[in-house]
């Protein structure tokens, strides 16, 4: 019997190929909506990551707004053992790699991993051996592991590799083993290098642990704050106790921002599935009613309502199964364009172990959703269809009046209209605020497209301590001067606007740490002439200079917000502060210049007071790993690449040079996020709108061509056209009015729950409430054109020959 009904249901809607076409385009566009943002909360949320026991694997570090951050090489030590509900801790920590195999030096991404990491990862090489305990031995022999990629494209995929003896950042390392070609941790690295961390270094690094069997999270949670505890008494006065977080692994590389933000992306889409529901039903409404002759001649030879139901929803599965066809090539086309977005600003940055894509678990959940469809669209009509007057309808024959039919595709569209209102105001309360927040004049952006950028890999062997890393930059800066097509050039670890240097904690002398924590600032450690580069302008006082030096006056140059927020309505020339405050290594500084408000992380991130620190200071800070180099040009600054390598190889030829970007694509960079969410909240409210139009087209003209006859016959008694537009007008007018008043009611806490001030989005934004209100009227006119236009061009001959 089901198949019967399959298969008159398929018949059915190859007779009405328009119908049955338009059904599974809005079913389609909806489905396909909420697959591809599934898609991503799948992948970013729901999904374990792909390491032996995954449940297991824990992030142990300080905990900021985004997750959980890195750890200080000394707290790593101290923790390492401590703790029974962690059986293994393990850590990492990206570094570039400079190798010349003899045909020259070349840069590579690259890691260093203690043993117990590659444990915790599940990594077993296809040639050789991977890290041992013996290799995070400080002092140990230099060892390397190389990627496959690597093996292959630099070395042949020399069968022989292992044991072979390379450069690697200056000095000689013997190639120990070939990773397998699925292991790429964490970001499509390149070669591995041992962590060897000792006390007394202060190293950022990541921890990951691994919880002993039994062990839950919310041990291993009680069990870290007890042993801080425990710590803090056992420092010496002054000593700080470290703050540290436990939290599953994907906390560490996921932001809680992108969590937040895929789920309320997937609460948009449901609601515009919701919304093509709703159209699909009103259209399946349409066609049961011009159907109900031939389903009361059904009803009188015995089919039961139960028959009858069976029959709307076949036709509606039928429909959703289509629909469902287009959706996936549609998801799959989401999740290209939002990769190859991200990947064009996001060169090699990226999770390797992240893999995007409409897989399995989506295909099963786009199956479940398709089923929920079938109720969602061809539930109510199949329920009407059901409900049949028999004598009714074979008297009226099939084409006579809707009776409840139009009652209920009114309220569907009433509904239509709130929702749309619903959408619009989140997209538009979104956009809004995400405009707002790109278009706001971004520091050092003036001169962005001459400014070059690059990082710099120097080889430890040569490079052993910051005082020498300090002089090499020093002489390249010098050398960048001199050339004629240079405006200025500074070594710097931040980007204005685009990349940080670190956040750090700060204090006034004398004051104890608050409950909240201490105040946190961003910091940069600079050259003398940054301020030139990247267009910074000074507000007071002076900037770095020869006077600072490494044996001289610690100094720091502040910006605006921190004079604010810590010396407000005063002079802050020659204030001090202290940076980390409560440790051992806390530095008294003296404020001797203020520069413009500066925001040096990317747009995605809380604006927080900026700090600016010398590079001739910067010794012990464990800050020269991260310090680059960024030079002004007169012209574009892509085609200052080569000059800016040959002056690095002029000074040391063993130097690496990489990452060569402009300062634009930094900040294009650090704005991706935004654009996508702007781009995806846009299309959502257009589909929304579309899906809107198309339903009040169908319900109109269905209403027109319902009422042809009254029409025909108003028109011959001497109805003119403004009497003919109202008698169609007022249904259209009370719907559209009372949706909007149902969807202004439910967008307010709608736009509550998309309310953020660090992303400029406003609740209650009255603008967008005023916007979206005529531009829903607008499309609903528009839509109504069409419909009111036949209306007026009924003939009362023919009209009254309808019946």
């Amino acid at each position: 019997m089901i198949l019967r009904e399959l298969r008159q249901a398929w018949r059915r809607l190859c007779k009405r190929p328009g119908y049955a076409l338009l059904s599974v385009a809005v079913l389609g566009v909806g489905l396909g909506a909420v697959l591809f943002v599934f898609s991503l909360v799948n992948t970013l949320v729901l999904q374990p990551l792909p390491f032996p026991q995954a449940s297991r694997l824990v992030a142990v570090g300080e905990p900021n707004s985004s997750g959980i951050d890195h750890i200080d090489s000394d707290q790593y030590l101290k923790l390492r053992g401590k703790l029974h509900s962690v059986d293994l801790l393990g850590a990492y920590a990206a570094v570039g790699v400079s190798i010349d195999s003899g045909h020259g030096a070349t840069y590579c991404k690259g890691s260093r991993l203690t043993a117990s990491m590659m444990q915790l990862l599940g990594v077993e090489p296809i040639l050789g051996r991977g890290f041992t305990p013996a290799d995070d031995v400080p002092g140990a022999p230099r060892v390397i592991l190389l990627s496959d990629a690597l093996w292959q494209h630099q070395f042949g995929a020399d069968p022989h590799i292992i044991g072979r003896s390379v450069k690697v950042n200056g000095a000689f390392a013997r190639v120990i083993g070939v990773a397998p070609a699925t292991f790429a941790f964490p970001t499509f690295m390149q070669a591995w290098l041992p962590l060897r961390v000792q006390v007394g270094q202060h190293r950022d690094i990541h921890a990951i642990g691994r919880l002993a069997p039994g062990a839950t999270m919310g041990q291993a949670r009680a069990e870290l704050h007890a042993w801080v505890g425990r710590l803090a008494r056992a420092l010496m006065p002054g000593q700080m106790a470290m703050h540290l977080a436990i939290g599953p692994m994907a906390s560490a590389f996921v932001p809680r921002q992108i969590n937040q933000w895929v789920w309320l992306m997937f609460g948009a889409t449901l609601l515009v599935l919701l919304l093509a529901c709703i159209n699909v039903a009103n259209l399946q409404l349409v066609q049961t009613l011009q159907r109900r002759h031939e389903m009361a001649l059904r009803s009188a030879l015995g089919s039961s309502r139960a028959r009858l139901v069976m029959g709307a929803l076949a036709e509606s599965l039928l429909l959703s199964a289509g629909a469902l066809a287009v959706a996936f090539p549609l998801a799959k086309m989401g999740i290209d364009w939002i990769v190859t977005t991200w990947a064009a600003n996001n060169p090699g940055g990226a999770l390797s172990f992240v893999h995007y894509g409409v897989g399995g678990w989506v295909a099963v959940f786009g199956v479940a959703v398709a089923v929920l469809c079938t109720g969602l669209a061809g539930g109510i009509p199949a329920w009407r269809a059901s409900r049949v007057d028999l004598q009714d309808a074979l008297r009226d024959g099939s084409k006579g009046s809707s009776g409840g039919f139009a009652r209920i595709a009114k309220t569907l569209v009433v509904a239509e209209v709130a929702l749309t209102v619903v959408l619009l105001v989140g997209a538009g309360t979104f956009v809004r605020g995400l405009d707002a927040l790109l278009a706001q004049p971004a520091v050092g952006a003036t001169h962005a497209p001459q400014v070059l950028t690059a990082d710099v890999v120097l080889p430890a062997v040569v490079y052993k301590n910051d005082a020498h890393r300090i002089r090499f930059f020093h002489s390249v800066i010098a050398r960048l001067r001199w050339n004629p097509a240079v405006v200025d050039a500074t070594a710097t670890n931040t980007i204005p606007s685009a990349m940080l240097g670190s956040h750090e904690d700060v204090s006034l002398p004398g004051r104890p740490e608050p409950l909240h924590g201490w105040p946190r600032v961003q910091m940069g450690i600079v050259g003398p002439h940054f301020l030139n580069t990247f267009g910074v302008h000074l507000v007071e006082g002076r900037f770095f200079d020869a006077r600072d030096s490494a044996s001289s006056e610690r100094v720091a140059v502040i910006d605006a917000k921190m004079a604010n927020a810590f010396w407000p309505h005063q002079d802050p020339l020659g204030r001090k502060f202290v940076m980390y405050p409560g440790n051992p290594w806390a530095q008294t500084l003296t404020v001797v210049g203020v520069v413009q408000a500066l925001q040096l992380d990317g747009m995605l991130q809380k604006s927080l007071p900026g700090v600016l620190r010398p590079l001739a200071q910067a010794g012990g800070l464990n800050k020269m790993a991260s310090i680059g180099l960024a030079v002004r040009t007169h012209a574009d600054a892509m085609a200052f690449a080569h000059a800016l390598t040959n002056a690095v190889h002029a000074v040391d030829p063993q130097a690496a040079v990489y990452a060569m970007r402009s300062q634009s694509r930094d900040m294009a960079r650090s704005r991706n996020g935004l654009s996508i969410l702007t781009e995806v909240f846009t299309t959502l409210g257009l589909i929304a709108l579309l899906l809107a139009a198309a339903g009040l087209y169908g319900v109109l003209a269905f209403a027109v061509a319902q009422r042809t006859r009254e029409i025909g016959i108003r028109r011959a008694i001497g109805a003119g056209g403004a009497a003919i537009v109202g008698t169609v007008g007022r249904t259209l007018a009370w719907q559209l009015g009372l949706g909007l008043l149902i969807g202004l009611a439910l967008a307010v806490p709608w736009s509550n729950l998309l309310a953020n001030p660090d992303m400029r989005t406003q609740a209650h934004d009255p603008a967008v409430f005023v916007v979206v209100g005529l531009l829903v009227v607008g499309v609903s006119m528009l839509a109504a054109l069409a419909p009111l236009m036949r209306a007026l061009h009924v003939d009362p001959s023919e009209a009254l020959r309808y019946e």
